[in-house]
């Protein structure tokens, strides 16, 4: 995918205060949570921000940037990234890392998620159309038939850098009025139950939800809605967990719905591209 750096101001069309949900995490994250969704089918704002093998450093250093322009109702804190830095040097390594690159570039990149050649004035702005969510067609179903997801009572034993930075992700978001929510999209290669259980007692530790999404029932299928063999969610899976975790999101927290307030029309529009993108798809 082609990149740009932008700021947190206009990757959110310019509105400040304008979202009300906001999912942060790695790729996992901007392929499989796509926030139009949520306005198409409840009308609440979100946006995805992420980037390809995000640190949880980064996830803080990030949070900061974003609530200069952004007071989100809710967080959804991807924990992936927990499993990533595995020592004390390596956790150590990312936090100069995230420091540094927050310091000389307060930005972060997302992915140009349509063909200006087919579709034009869009993208003059470097503003998202699809909300941070990179879209992708292309399937190549899961062939693992080890189920990854089978139950146990043992966990995944966590760096405690990792821990408490991830922590420190979860404290700012309370101070800063948001209610932080744990999730985890589906990863067919690099989820399992080990892995839920650790991230389930630090839920339960800081007295927060967990949305495990990788425990969506078979019926789902979407070992067949992958782009790479089960790393990452294509469109049609990405249609389904976003579906599914708006329902649990308005059912808990019963956020608004804003379609026909005219401060929110550019939504509509970008519906409409979205829809149009997916019928030059299926041409």
């Amino acid at each position: 995918p082609i990149r740009y750096l932008i700021t947190p101001a206009n990757a959110f069309s310019g509105t400040d205060n304008s979202i009300d949900v906001l999912a942060i995490g790695d790729s996992n994250v901007y392929s499989g949570i796509f926030p139009l969704i949520w306005w198409e089918q409840d009308g609440f704002t979100g946006y995805t921000w992420g980037q390809a093998s995000q640190r949880i450093p980064e996830t803080y250093e990030y949070l900061k940037q974003i609530y200069k322009h952004q007071k989100p109702s809710i967080v959804l804190i991807d924990g992936n990234n927990l499993f990533r830095d595995k020592t004390d040097i390596a956790n150590l390594d990312s936090i100069t890392k995230a420091k540094l690159a927050t310091f000389f570039f307060p930005v972060i990149s997302f992915h140009k998620n349509l063909n200006p050649h087919k579709i034009k004035n869009i993208w003059g702005n470097r503003y998202s159309v699809m909300k941070g969510y990179y879209y992708r067609k292309s399937t190549h179903k899961v062939h693992k038939k080890k189920h990854r997801m089978k139950f146990t009572r043992k966990t995944w034993k966590i760096n405690d850098i990792s821990a408490s930075t991830f922590e420190k992700c979860i404290h700012y978001c309370k101070r800063q009025g948001s209610i932080p929510v744990l999730i985890s999209v589906p990863n067919y290669n690099g989820w399992n139950y080990r892995k839920h259980n650790a991230l389930q007692q630090i839920a339960d530790k800081n007295k927060i939800n967990f949305i495990d999404l990788n425990l969506i029932k078979k019926e789902y299928q979407l070992e067949k809605d992958t782009v790479d063999g089960g790393d990452h969610l294509n469109i049609k899976g990405a249609q389904k967990t976003t579906s599914l975790s708006r329902e649990y999101l308005k059912t808990k927290y019963g956020l608004p719905d804003r379609r026909g307030d005219q401060k929110y029309k550019q939504w509509d529009n970008d519906v409409l591209e979205y829809h149009k993108l997916l019928k030059l798809n299926t041409k």
